[in-house]
């Protein structure tokens, strides 16, 4: 537990704390290491480089450490990351060389972002954390942030009665002429009927209906005063609208056939 105590303040490049291992506490050595990174957080290569103390070629042992919260990971050439749960670290491997690398390629490093690396170098783990022998020389990069899901564009609605809309002559059935004008929807029918003057009414504003028993597409509302709008949708029909209109039950309904203008 004290080691376990001991390697977390390395690990936080904190002044190491050895008052419990019964030790005074180290200043941190100059050693000389440092390390180079490339690539994204999900294929990241950290490469160390370690100059030990002559005294410790072919007798001393490298450490890899990774802190990542309150989690210890120490680094094995032949194992890989193994997570510190006590004891004697392992060690990354004995020292063969004068200058010592490590390099981990690959590795993606998105679980832990932010977390800091160090390496040092001794006799063994207390070696190193008494004689102050390792330094932190990098810190994983942040994961970046998810890109954000696009808006999807919402379809471009088109109106297949938009052809029927327009202005057109209106036949009375006693032959009295009027313009109006009609915009017409798959859902609705709306006429400006302002200048026919035997209809009080200035709007035919009517949803849809029902098809026709002579095919043509019927707006009407039912209630009175009922208004009823007709499309012809026959290609090349004479009079593609008709109007209806009655104000109540016992009056005369008015009937127009429109042409287009």
């Amino acid at each position: 537990m004290r080691l376990t105590c001991t390697l977390k303040k390395i690990a936080a490049a904190t002044a190491i704390v050895v008052a419990s291992l019964g030790a005074a506490s180290p200043a941190l050595a100059d050693i000389t290491a440092s390390a180079t990174a490339s690539g994204s957080s999900s294929a990241y290569t950290l490469v160390a480089r370690i100059t030990p103390d002559a005294q410790y070629l072919g007798r001393g042992k490298l450490y890899f450490v990774m802190l990542h919260g309150s989690q210890i990971y120490v680094l094995s050439e032949t194992r890989g990351f193994i997570p510190y749960t006590g004891g004697e670290p392992e060690a990354y491997r004995g020292i063969t060389q004068a200058t010592e690398t490590i390099t981990v390629q690959g590795w993606n490093t998105t679980a832990q972002a932010g977390a800091s690396i160090f390496v040092g170098f001794g006799t063994d783990v207390m070696d190193m954390i008494n004689n102050g022998r390792f330094k932190q020389v990098a810190t994983l990069p942040q994961a970046p942030a998810p890109t954000p899901t696009p808006t999807p564009t919402p379809p471009v609605v088109t109106n297949p009665y938009a052809v029927y809309s327009g202005n057109y002559l209106c036949i009375s059935e006693t032959g009295s002429s009027y313009t109006v004008s009609a915009t017409i929807t798959a859902t609705q029918a709306v006429v400006d009927t302002s200048r026919i003057l035997t209809i009080p009414d200035y709007t035919f504003n009517v949803p849809y209906s029902n098809i026709g028993t002579t095919g043509d597409r019927i707006y009407t509302n039912n209630a009175f005063p009922l208004r009823l709008v007709s499309v012809d949708t026959t290609a090349g029909a004479r009079y593609p609208l008709a109007l209806g209109y009655a104000s109540n039950g016992s009056s005369t309904p008015r009937v127009f056939i429109c042409s287009r203008r």
